[in-house]
C-alpha cells in the first residue's frame, strides 16, 4: 500500500461498546468522502488538494488509484451494499481495465491514463471483490471481470514462478521484487481457484511471507525474487508492518513479537506513531495515521485482542473532524484543508468489522 499522509490491555469483557453516536459519524464519514475525495467522473481521488507530481511513478494530489477502488470494494461487500459495489464494478469497467484484463493503478482526476504498470496488491484485491460479490450476489458477471483480471495477473506479474509488484505493460517487463505488504493469502488463494499453475504461482508467493524473518521484532519490507533476498527499512512504516501482521493472522500464523511491540506502545503512550526506527525501535515521525490504526484493529480482530482493537479504536477517531459545524466533518487527519484518502476510507473498514463483533 502507498504511504499514507498523516500521522494496558484488559479483558475482552471490558471493552468499549459502539454506540449509535459512532454509527452516525461513519455515515458522515462517508458522506465527507463522497463530497471532497470525488471527481466529476465519480473517480476516488486521494487527496483534496490539488498539486503536481512531475514522477508518474508517483501520486500527484488528486490522482485515482485502483487501489482506492478495491478498498471501496472491499467496504461495499462488509456493508452488504450491492448499489454501492455496483458503482465501483463500473467505475472499474469505464476506466481502468483493459479488454485482457490489465489494470491501471493510477489515473488522473479525470481518467486519463498516464502510466502504462499495474499493482498486484490492488488487482488481487479487486479480483478477490468481484468473487465475493459473485457468491454474495449471485451475479455470475462479477466472477466473469475476476476472471480476466486473474488470468492477466498470472501470465504478467509473475518471476521466477511468483507473483510480483507489478507489469509494466510497454517495456513487457515484471518487476523483480515482491512488496510483503502486497501478500495476501486469503485474496491469492481465492483468485488463483482451481488452476493448477494459479494455484502453484499463489503458494510460491504466500511462502515468501511464511518464510519471512524478522529482524527486531519487525518484518522485511520486500523480497528479491531473482537474488532470493529478504529487504528490510531502516526505518520502518508501520502500516506495512500492520498488513503483513494482518494477512499472516488471517494465514493462521503467530506475530507475538509484533504485537507484544504494539501493546506496550499503547500501554507506554497511549498511540502508535507512523514510522520506527528498525534497530531502535523509536519513533522516527512524530504522526499518527489513521490508516495505520485501521489495519490495527483489523488485525487484532483476526486474533481476537478486542479489547485493544477497541483501545486503538478510540484513539483513532480522536482524528477525526467531530464539529458538525466543519466543512470537513467526519473526515480524519485534516489538515490545512487536506487529507489521504487511505485515512478516511480504511477507518470505515476498520469500524465495520469492530461492529460485526
Amino acid at each position: 500500500m502507498k504511504q499514507s499522509t498523516q500521522q494496558n490491555d484488559t479483558d475482552a469483557s471490558e471493552s468499549i461498546p459502539l454506540t449509535n453516536t459512532t454509527n452516525s459519524a461513519k455515515n458522515q464519514t462517508e458522506i465527507f468522502i463522497n463530497k471532497w475525495l470525488k471527481s466529476e467522473q465519480g473517480l476516488i481521488i486521494t487527496y483534496i488538494k490539488e498539486s503536481k507530481q512531475e514522477d508518474t511513478d508517483l501520486v500527484a494530489g488528486r490522482d485515482a488509484l485502483s487501489e482506492s477502488l478495491g478498498l471501496s470494494m472491499v467496504y461495499a461487500i462488509n456493508k452488504n451494499d450491492e448499489r454501492l459495489f455496483i458503482e465501483n464494478e463500473e467505475t472499474l469497467i469505464d476506466f481502468f481495465i483493459e479488454k485482457d484484463g490489465f489494470v491501471y493503478w493510477k489515473l488522473t482526476e479525470s481518467g486519463e491514463k498516464e502510466v502504462t504498470t499495474n499493482a498486484l496488491v490492488d488487482d488481487a484485491r479487486i479480483a478477490n471483490a468481484l468473487i465475493s460479490a459473485s457468491k454474495l450476489w449471485e451475479d455470475d458477471s462479477y466472477a466473469h471481470v475476476a476472471e480476466v483480471m486473474t488470468e492477466y495477473m498470472f501470465k504478467n506479474n509473475v518471476n521466477q514462478g511468483s507473483l510480483v509488484d507489478y507489469y509494466d505493460r510497454k517495456n513487457k517487463l515484471a518487476s523483480t521484487d515482491i512488496t510483503l505488504s502486497y501478500i495476501d493469502p486469503e485474496a491469492l488463494e481465492n483468485v488463483a481457484g482451481d488452476v493448477t499453475r494459479n494455484k502453484q504461482i499463489a503458494e510460491n508467493t504466500i511462502n515468501i511471507l511464511q518464510n519471512a524473518p524478522l529482524k527486531n521484532g519487525f518484518y522485511p519490507k520486500s523480497y528479491e525474487v531473482d537474488k532470493k533476498a529478504y529487504h528490510y527499512d531502516s526505518q520502518v512504516n508501520i502500516v506495512d508492518q500492520a498488513i503483513i501482521a494482518y494477512h499472516q493472522a488471517k494465514a493462521g500464523e503467530s506475530s507475538d513479537a509484533f504485537l507484544e511491540f504494539i501493546r506496550q506502545e499503547m500501554d507506554n503512550n497511549g498511540y502508535i506513531n507512523g514510522m520506527y526506527d528498525l534497530n531502535t525501535k523509536r519513533p522516527v515521525v512524530n504522526y499518527e495515521s489513521p490508516a495505520v490504526y485501521s489495519f490495527l484493529i483489523m488485525y487484532l480482530l483476526e486474533i481476537d485482542e478486542l479489547s485493544l482493537a477497541n483501545q486503538i479504536y478510540q484513539q483513532m477517531i480522536l482524528l477525526r473532524d467531530e464539529d458538525s459545524s466543519s466543512p470537513y466533518y467526519g473526515g480524519y487527519s485534516v489538515t490545512n484543508g487536506d487529507t489521504h484518502v487511505f485515512d478516511n476510507i480504511l477507518p470505515l473498514i476498520a469500524e465495520q468489522l469492530l461492529h460485526e463483533q
